[in-house]
């Protein structure tokens, strides 16, 4: 698999994995309507993801509140 395919699948499973968590977890202890659990899920979970990129081949992994990347 390219690079830039193994960084956009492992965007989307980590983004996936931590928007299910916060829609269970903000769910259970604060009950709300859909649209806007769904909505404040996904702006966690975007903000907290570690977000995964290739740069001149390498792929790195950047951690949220951590200024540099790391080389995965």
């Amino acid at each position: 698999m390219k690079k830039e395919t193994v960084a956009l699948v492992l965007n989307l499973v980590f983004f996936g994995g931590l928007f299910y968590l916060f829609k269970i977890t903000i769910g259970t202890y604060m009950p709300m309507a859909y649209v806007p659990l769904i909505a404040l899920s996904a702006v966690f979970a975007s903000i907290l993801s570690p977000k995964f990129l290739v740069q001149e081949g390498d792929l790195y992994v950047k951690f949220p509140l951590v200024r540099k990347p790391f080389k995965f």
